[in-house]
């Protein structure tokens, strides 16, 4: 398959989700303690990045290291963050992802000390996102799932200049948490 091929075939699913996220309606929420934004919320993550993963050993395949890009945007006047996501393993294998992060304006009355976040991750393994929740505590976005697949806890961090990333998983019952993936990241344009 050319490249030009699979770049469209990563891509198919921003088509998709940029027609479902024209039709999502979204209004700015307030919280008791005012204007909830989510550009201010995500400002320091938004803009190119790029750098290098170590991803261990699961069910799904060996431990490898990667190179990987992630985009973080603004989209929908602003109610939105979209994400891309693009993986390529030491092997040359390539795993592409669309990511939709929003504001739960349905939990917003809920006793809390962050805004909740709900976060839909649409990639090429190909199997329905279901909606991870979360939300900001501190300067980290932590953003948790349950599926049939097991739980996964997704972790965000810019600092110094350096985006961090980091993926637990627990595929059984009786297991913790453990990591599933860690990595580092430079913007190269943007914010």
């Amino acid at each position: 398959m050319s490249t030009s091929a699979k770049l469209e075939e990563c891509l198919r699913p921003v088509y998709r989700l940029q027609a479902i996220c024209r039709h999502v309606v979204v209004s700015t929420v307030t919280a008791e303690n005012g204007c909830v934004d989510l550009r201010e919320l995500f400002l320091p993550m938004l803009g190119n990045w790029a750098g290098v993963e170590q991803q261990a050993a699961s069910p799904w395949g060996p431990a490898t290291t990667a190179r990987a890009m992630i985009v973080f945007k603004l989209d929908v006047g602003d109610q939105v963050v979209l994400q891309d996501y693009r993986q390529v393993r030491a092997d040359r294998t390539e795993f592409c992802g669309h990511g939709v992060f929003m504001i739960d304006s349905d939990d917003l009355t809920a006793p809390s000390s962050h805004t909740p976040i709900l976060w839909w991750f649409f990639d090429s393994v190909g199997y329905p996102p279901q909606p991870a929740r979360g939300g900001w505590r501190g300067d980290e976005l932590i953003m948790r799932k349950t599926t049939p697949r097991g739980i996964a806890e997704h972790r965000f961090a810019v600092a110094d200049g350096q985006l961090t990333y980091r993926i637990r998983v627990q595929l059984y019952d009786d297991a913790e948490l453990e990591d599933f993936l860690s990595g580092t990241y430079r913007r190269f344009s943007g914010h």
